[in-house]
């Protein structure tokens, strides 16, 4: 072979070499192939189970709303929380591991009248549209308003046309919490007889108060997701002075115990709605 030939050769290997040594080096290492060299073709599931970070446990969020009368406003606690504050503490921050906010709309002196228009204020109607759960007391200065106002006379029918003015308003209550809020938990706190130690056991008032609260639980049956929780057992039952010193409200241990009724109810309702 002439000389000029092999040197012809001989380059053209050479070109061919280095020719497919630039494309494989360009193939393989531009960025448009370098996600093919460097992983492999996962499924997308996959692909995300690896990038997704892992779920941390963190705590819920609960948002309690306490409305009505001096009774979810706590007069006569030391502390100052009643049994709004104690359910908050003992049932959704320790039981359920939740982070609380606790907005108490509750006005001492206040009965369904009062609650009506309290119910019409902005700031009131926000904070039930927010909440998680709504705890209500209301009534009890309704009825002891016939007592005060007919102290000289008292007769069965003043409470009777009184207790036709309070079933009426808390219907409206109920509905325009309900309006307001169509799916927190409702727990209305029944009525009791803080006369019953003072004055002794005195059937008649006992009866009104027994009366009231069957009217009380009718109405709160009524509505969707309300609960009716009695308390009057817990004070005419119990032998220890549950009463704060005006001999009207509950003390410390007596919205305990209210607390503790109503964190049974809160326990049976979670499960029979699980």
């Amino acid at each position: 072979m002439k000389r000029w030939m092999k040197w012809l050769l001989i380059t053209l290997i050479l070109l061919i070499f280095s020719g497919a040594g630039t494309f494989t080096y360009f193939y393989f290492n531009t960025d448009s192939h370098s996600e093919q060299t460097n992983s492999l073709p996962l499924s997308d599931n996959i692909q995300e189970a690896f990038q997704e970070e892992p779920d941390l446990d963190e705590p819920k969020e609960i948002r309690i709303v306490g409305l009505g009368d001096s009774l979810t406003k706590g007069v006569g606690d030391q502390a100052k929380e009643g049994y709004i504050g104690y359910v908050s503490d003992k049932y959704f921050e320790k039981d359920q591991d939740a982070t609380v906010t606790l907005k108490n709309y509750a006005i001492t002196g206040s009965e369904t009248e009062d609650l009506l228009k309290r119910l019409e204020q902005e700031t009131v109607r926000n904070g039930v549209q927010k909440a998680d759960y709504i705890f209500l007391t209301i009534g009890g200065n309704d009825l002891f308003g016939v007592v005060k106002n007919h102290f000289m006379d008292l007769d069965q029918q003043f409470f009777t046309l009184q207790k036709k003015i309070y079933l009426e308003n808390l219907t409206t209550i109920l509905a325009t919490i309900r309006n307001l809020n169509p799916d927190a938990p409702i727990y209305f706190i029944g009525l009791f007889n803080p006369f019953s130690k003072a004055f002794g056991d005195i059937p008649e008032i006992n009866e009104i108060v027994d009366d009231w609260n069957q009217g009380s639980r009718s109405t709160v049956s009524d509505t969707t997701d309300a609960t009716f929780v009695p308390v009057a057992d817990l004070f005419l039952e119990s032998e220890e002075n549950l009463l704060y010193e005006d001999a009207f409200h509950p003390n410390n241990d007596g919205y305990h115990l209210m607390g503790d009724r109503i964190v049974s109810y809160l326990k049976e309702n979670n499960v029979a709605n699980r």
